[in-house]
């Protein structure tokens, strides 16, 4: 999965060169995406394969591992084409892929996942994803689930991509570093809290936005806070952290979080009497930036350097 992270980023930034050079027709929301498919999701796998090294996956998820680069080759495509059945034919890999992760999950629970935080943060990791395939499937085909209109829907398909899919992956590698430190006596109750708001926070704010304002507001809130708490506890472990580098980009990802979600969390105020202080496109360019690279990118590469650094220890 390395690999195909490498080769996905190097697709992405000349995606984004030749869009910045005016010789492709791409908004930065959607540039914003495309890096999921193509870098986030393959180092997410790659984090969990680390994790499980001394566990054979499942074979829903070797297939969904087989899966991944090709589909998300084929996300680009689709965002190539008209919003029709064409683009839809190409997004239909990502889905299968999803599905595939989101039937490992489900093994997963049959296994007794939800027995160990670790395991219920890959849990959820693997089911989100599904639901931001879905949403990115109803945005190539100008879909309006429940009335929504663009650039929402695909917001959407991000928001499960980022904070669906890779932040409880990177609370489930801190759940493991508390664990070997504690000599695998559990993580802190405190600990506990901070991932009931990584993982609760996406499908709240999901939720907020059908049933109405006053819970946006609290699941925004709820959801920035949780993924700022996630950050700030990395710090506390880097001293456990052997590899320079993993310290470096785990710091870059605690300072990133800071901002990105208390802009976050400043929209969801502004929100709540429809008149936010910072708008739609700002948010994008600036939450959704230090989001994918400051927050997610680095924190995964950093947690895929230490994990990688020292061999797993298990009760």
């Amino acid at each position: 999965m390395k690999k195909s992270a490498a080769i996905g980023g190097i697709i992405w930034c000349g995606l984004a060169a030749a869009n910045f050079a005016n010789r492709l027709n791409l908004s930065w929301i959607e540039l914003l995406f495309l890096f999921a498919p193509l870098v986030i999701v393959p180092l997410g796998l790659n984090l969990t394969a680390q994790v499980d090294a001394e566990k054979k996956p499942g074979g829903f998820e070797r297939v969904a591992r087989y899966l991944q680069f090709p589909a998300g080759l084929a996300v680009v495509v689709s965002f190539y084409c008209s919003r029709t059945n064409s683009a839809a034919a190409f997004v239909f890999p990502w889905l299968v892929f999803c599905a595939f992760l989101s039937l490992a999950a489900l093994v997963r629970i049959a296994r007794g996942a939800f027995s160990r935080l670790e395991q219920s943060c890959a849990v959820a990791a693997f089911l989100y994803i599904s639901i931001g395939a879905a949403w990115l499937a109803a945005s190539r085909l100008a879909l309006h689930p429940l009335g929504f209109q663009e650039p929402i829907v695909l917001l959407t398909a991000v928001h499960f991509h980022y904070a669906g899919f890779a932040a409880p992956l990177l609370a489930r590698s801190m759940a493991r570093t508390l664990a070997v430190e504690r000599e695998n006596r559990g993580v802190p109750g405190l600990f506990k809290l901070v991932v009931a708001g990584v993982l609760l926070g996406p499908a709240l704010l999901a939720a907020g936005f059908v049933i109405g304002p006053r819970l946006k507001l609290v699941a925004a809130l709820v959801l920035a806070a949780g993924e700022i708490a996630l950050a700030i506890s990395f710090l506390v472990v880097l001293r456990t952290i052997p590899r320079v580098g993993a310290k470096l980009l785990l710091s870059v990802t605690a300072a990133s979080a800071l901002f990105s979600m208390a802009l976050a969390a400043v929209w969801a105020v502004g929100e709540f009497p429809l008149q936010p202080f910072v708008h739609l496109d700002q948010m994008a360019r600036f939450h959704g930036t230090a989001n994918a690279f400051g927050f997610t990118l680095c924190g995964l590469l950093g947690w895929n350097l230490a994990t990688g650094s020292e061999p797993v220890r298990r009760s």
